[in-house]
């Protein structure tokens, strides 16, 4: 049997009652690791991404861990906040944790998982950091990729989006870029879409010529722009009487979810929008919908929404919000895009493709062939290998190199690049006291290596010389 080399996979969420684009992305990459590593993927809690997980054949370990929610919008204070966390009693226990795993490789999913990175990198494990999210621009960013930066010893980014927070020089030494695609077997056949279609209509009592145009995301929150739908659906709700709107996704904030639906009811048009909880089988929502609108109100790092709409061939209208923009582009869709906020311009597009509903369907038969060709199960594969072979070439101690010795012990402290170890007493003429460095030096020693230490001791001590 071929050896493969044991690879954690450290997943910040497990949502019990649906799964986000971030765990679908992570689940699929875990998939086609398979045949390249042992993968074991390391989850906060149990949920539908574990369940797919075994499923899948992928071994699964339950481990809570604070996450660094900073790095995605990065502040002054946030080197302080991650040399914070590596003096946690949490950090001393995750240490230790991964050292009795001992894997050759650790992968961390989302720039906001940094403990399980820091962890592994105080072990000399090499991080691979998968990034899914543009991190918010400001005056504090490179706080964020430099930590990102120290901690990994490769990124892969799923889009342009996500790359361009790095320097140019990051990008071409230790960065691949890897867009999501999708397993063939959970893909719906077209022939299949019409009855799920039905299915789906009749479910919400929907009739089979009425237009429905929808969003879909995992919470409803500001930052998806569900109140720019609701806005674009009532400037166009009296020019078509008979379109119905669908909001998908899990209710996150109450407070929010009456400003919504207070929109909606100082219009009186209650009884034209639908809402629903996340959906376990999102397929049939796409395939009921005719109109698929993504208004991202911050830049996505992918932006899966779209890639699933164009992918069961729907017409897509979205902001220009950061990958969002690559995936439409890429589908030959780029008409589509609008500046991001302009609520108008959305009904703009929206108005346009309901005013043409043949020209729609043309188009969302066009956008699958473009999205399958530049998305497509084939053209991932060929690139995972490639980053794979890029490894094998320039990192061959991950694959062969020995990993760290199970049950090695190893005291959390901050790291000397942090700049903040303890202040030690000092002699006059600032000399460091010698036992001082004899503590740091039992410290950094393994218990095997003290072992040893105290047999050679034992050897070469003068009684034992005299008795020999």
């Amino acid at each position: 049997m071929t050896f493969k080399p044991k690879l954690l996979i450290f997943s910040h969420v497990s949502n019990p009652a649906s799964i986000t684009g971030a765990e679908k992305l992570l689940l699929f990459f875990c998939q086609e690791l398979l045949p390249y590593f042992h993968c074991v993927l390391v989850a906060p809690e149990e949920g539908r991404l574990t369940a797919l997980a075994r499923e899948s054949g992928i071994e699964v370990k339950i481990y809570k861990l604070p996450l660094l929610h900073r790095m995605y919008s990065p502040y002054p204070g946030l080197t302080g906040e991650a040399v914070k966390m590596q003096s946690s009693p949490a950090f001393s226990q995750l240490v230790n944790w991964i050292a009795e795993e001992a894997p050759r490789l650790v992968i961390v999913n989302t720039c906001v998982h940094f403990m399980p990175a820091a962890a592994a990198r105080r072990l000399d494990i090499p991080v691979i950091w998968q990034l899914t999210e543009a991190i918010e621009q400001n005056g504090s960013t490179s706080l964020a990729t430099d930590l990102i930066h120290r901690y990994s010893s490769w990124m892969i980014c799923i889009s342009e989006a996500v790359a361009a927070r790095f320097p140019p020089e990051l990008r071409q030494s230790k960065m691949s870029i890897l867009p999501p695609s999708w397993r063939e077997q959970q893909e719906h056949h077209p022939d299949e879409w019409p009855a799920l279609r039905h299915s789906f209509r009749s479910q919400l009592q929907i009739g089979s010529h009425a237009p429905l145009i929808g969003m879909i995301t995992s919470f409803r929150m500001e930052s998806k722009g569900v109140h720019h739908f609701i806005d674009m659906a009532l400037s166009i709700k009296d020019e078509f009487p008979a379109a119905v709107f669908l909001v998908v996704g899990d209710a996150l904030r109450p407070e929010y979810e009456k400003q919504c639906q207070k929109r909606i009811e100082a219009y009186g048009a209650s009884d034209r929008f639908i809402f629903l909880e996340a959906q376990g089988d999102i397929g049939r929502v796409y395939c009921g919908l005719d109109i698929v609108v993504v208004p991202s109100l911050v830049p996505e790092g992918f932006g899966l929404t779209a890639l699933e709409g164009l992918l069961y061939g729907k017409p897509v209208v979205a902001y220009d919000a950061g990958g969002l923009g690559e995936v439409l582009r890429a589908a030959g869709s780029g008409q589509f895009l609008v500046e991001t906020g302009s609520a108008g311009m959305l009904a703009d597009r929206v108005r346009t493709i309901l005013n043409l509903p043949d020209q729609g369907k043309d188009l969302g038969a066009h956008n699958r062939n473009q999205v399958m060709a530049a998305y497509g199960p084939e053209g991932y594969r060929a690139r995972l290998n490639a980053i794979v072979a890029r490894w094998l070439s320039e990192q061959p101690g991950w694959f062969h190199g020995p990993p760290v010795a199970a049950g090695t012990k190893v005291e959390a402290r901050p790291s000397a690049s942090s700049g903040r170890r303890g202040k030690r007493k000092k002699r006059k003429g600032n000399s460091v006291r010698r036992h001082d460095i004899r503590r740091e030096r039992r410290r950094s020693r393994t218990r095997p290596a003290r072992s040893q230490a105290r047999a050679r001791k034992r050897r070469h001590h003068p009684i034992r010389r005299r008795k020999a």
